[in-house]
């Protein structure tokens, strides 16, 4: 530890900016909700007492800069604290513009923000705090500026400034509103955060000494993840090496660049949180390193992998290693973000040169994510990726299949989501490590080939069988993958998207053309009788898709129909394909239902059909396959 400041001495002299292998801004309305509490307690403590606020550890980049007034500032990056530094200038950022509604107190506004905020160098803004990329330019110019923008927020840590900012403004208005004095209020709130809020300050030279302490350091609430725990131990593992100091150097260097970038995939592809960051390591791991998920121990794998203990005398071969570690995880979170995020323009940019087959990879990639199931398959096609970057007909042909087999088993014959999964993960490390692609189709079509694999999807899309279809996993999947089907034929686009179709409830979205009441319904009870109504009132051939089930409910079959130039909403006006077709209808009927089913179940078995006949069977459990013990129907 050097040394305990205040706000005010920390401040001084000093440009803070937050490195890109950072992470970026993470605090939410709970962690500045605690911190404005603790602005209350300070203010109500006796006048000597001071409250430390946490540990601040900082980084010399031997720079200095000079403001127009001719103070040298020097520039460090912040290692640990930038959540509550960045907190805290979005808190004085707006006590100043508070106070410079008080003529009395401008002067001080002007130099609250000048000591906190921003000074100037040249005639032009220097800001005394800088973030990490792809947040820094929305925090100065929109949210400090209190500046609306026509864009909004680029990635989600600029979300969570904004927000920030606002619950800070909010707390302010609502305080000085309470209080008598308006002034006096904030006057005394800036005295007790520049001189009475304290932190330890720890400084370290360079980047490698950062991985010796930072582990323990957390942000309020914030843990550190396993991500940032591998970098630090990358960091760490370099210092005792009995290697040259410039190749220390160059390797802090790659892993600092690997970890901007990496961020800043997560950060572009909104996949930001711990949650990805851990799946992230835990599908890179499985591919390149060890395919058995039951050994996976978060960061602790990485270092018992690359434990110093294990390379005595052996530096130059830890080095390699450990390089090679970095640019394979820089590579998979490409291929990570661009599997669960497909929709974004600049996914799998290394098919551009392809744009038929570019469109067509990330149609079906999407198809995949809306079916919900992609753990099992993130690993694989992260190796196929990785293996044939140039060549996405490869990737196409796996992806496609993937899909396939995520709606049969997982969706309508409902197994478990591990199974199958450990067989799969195998086959990722296999891809990764050398297996050629013409056995991949077919080592997927043979983990899947088991002998019940029939008493799954075949007995859930008999046609012959009314069956509740509702509220199973993946119906709206299916049905807009129906309207889909429906519009191509006609050689348009569905007119409502995924996005839409999932943004509401079950119920806003699903629409029972025989009611799912038909009490005091005359039309209805004169169809069906009480038997009949339980048996087809969920089965898939009385569901379609829908925008108003609320005004459709339990009207008379004739009234939902409607006709052509009919008062919308009904099925003749509606913007659902499907929903056209069932104006076609003269009578909503068992038989309506029985006939409906049919053609939908046998647009099922040949929308999601795999030709499993040149593969033998594998019975679930076989090949040591430990998960698949937890599977089955549920």
């Amino acid at each position: 530890m050097n040394n305990t400041l205040s706000l005010q001495e920390l401040f001084s002299k000093r440009i803070f900016q937050v490195p890109d292998y950072q992470r970026g801004y993470a605090w939410e309305e709970r962690q500045v909700a605690e911190f404005l509490d603790d602005l209350r307690l300070l203010a109500s403590s006796s006048p000597g007492y001071r409250h430390y606020t946490g540990t601040i550890v900082l980084c010399s980049q031997s720079d200095e800069v000079e403001d127009d007034e001719g103070t040298s500032y020097e520039v460090w990056d912040i290692v640990d604290g930038q959540q509550r530094l960045t907190t805290i200038v979005l808190l004085l950022n707006e006590i100043s513009r508070a106070l410079s509604d008080y003529p009395n107190s401008d002067a001080l506004a002007k130099g609250t923000a000048r000591s906190y905020v921003q000074t100037s160098r040249d005639g032009l803004p220097l800001y005394k705090m800088k973030l990490n990329k792809g947040t820094d330019d929305f925090f100065k110019s929109v949210v400090l500026r209190e500046k609306p923008d026509v864009v909004g927020p680029p990635i989600a840590s600029a979300q969570r400034l904004q927000n920030s900012q606002k619950q800070i403004a909010d707390y302010l208005t609502s305080a000085v509103d309470s209080t008598a004095d308006r002034e006096q209020w904030l006057r005394e709130l800036r005295s007790n955060i520049t001189g009475r809020l304290h932190f330890n300050l720890y400084e370290v030279e360079d980047a490698a000494g950062v991985g010796t302490i930072f582990e323990v350091m957390n942000d309020r609430g914030k843990p550190l993840t396993d991500l940032e725990k591998v970098k630090n131990y990358l960091l760490h593992a370099t210092s005792p090496l009995d290697v040259e100091e410039s190749s220390k150097s160059n390797f802090v260097d790659s892993v600092n660049d690997a970890w901007a970038y990496i961020l800043d995939q997560l950060m572009s592809a909104g996949l930001s949180s711990p949650a990805d960051e851990d799946r992230l390591l835990r599908a890179h791991w499985l591919m390149q390193y060890d395919p058995q998920s039951r050994n996976w121990n978060g960061s602790k794998s990485t270092k018992d992998k690359f434990d110093l203990r294990n390379y005595h005398g052996q530096s130059v071969q830890l080095l390699g290693e450990l390089q090679q570690y970095i640019e394979g995880l820089r590579s998979a979170s490409i291929c990570y973000c661009d599997a669960l995020n497909p929709d974004r323009s600049d996914a799998f940019q290394s098919f551009s040169s392809h744009p038929g087959r570019w469109d067509d990879v990330k149609l079906w990639n999407s198809k995949l994510v809306r079916i919900g199931v992609t753990a099992t398959y993130l690993p694989l096609l992260m190796a196929v990726r990785t293996r044939w970057p140039s060549e996405p007909q490869k990737y196409l042909e796996v992806v496609r299949l993937c899909e396939a087999l995520a709606f049969r088993f997982y969706t309508v014959a409902r197994y478990y989501a591990t199974f199958r999964q450990s067989h799969m993960f195998r086959l990722a490390n296999r891809v990764y490590h050398g297996m050629e692609f013409d056995n991949v189709s077919r080592t997927i079509k043979r983990i899947y080939n088991v002998s019940d694999e029939r008493r799954g999807f075949d007995e859930f899309t008999d046609v012959t069988t009314p069956r509740d279809w509702y509220g199973r996993r993946g119906l709206r999947y299916f049905l807009y993958e129906y309207e889909q089907d429906l519009a191509s034929a006609k050689g348009a686009s569905p007119k409502i998207n995924w996005t839409d179709v999932i943004s509401t409830g079950l119920k806003d979205t699903i629409e029972h053309i025989l009611p799912q009441s038909i009490e005091n319904q005359p039309y209805w009870q004169n169809h069906f009788d009480k038997s009949t109504h339980k048996i087809y009132m969920h089965d898939i051939g009385n569901l379609t898709l829908t925008k108003h089930n609320s005004s459709l409910g339990n009207k008379p079959f004739p009234e939902k129909k409607g006709a052509n130039g009919a008062k919308y909403p009904c099925y003749a006006e509606s913007p659902f394909f499907q929903e056209q077709e069932l104006a076609q209808y003269d009578y909503w009927t068992v038989e309506a239902i029985n006939e409906r089913r049919s053609k939908l179940l046998a647009w099922v078995k040949n929308r999601w059909h795999v030709d499993f006949s040149s593969v033998e069977v594998v019975e679930p459990g076989s090949d040591d396959d430990d998960e698949d013990s937890d599977a089955g129907e549920v």
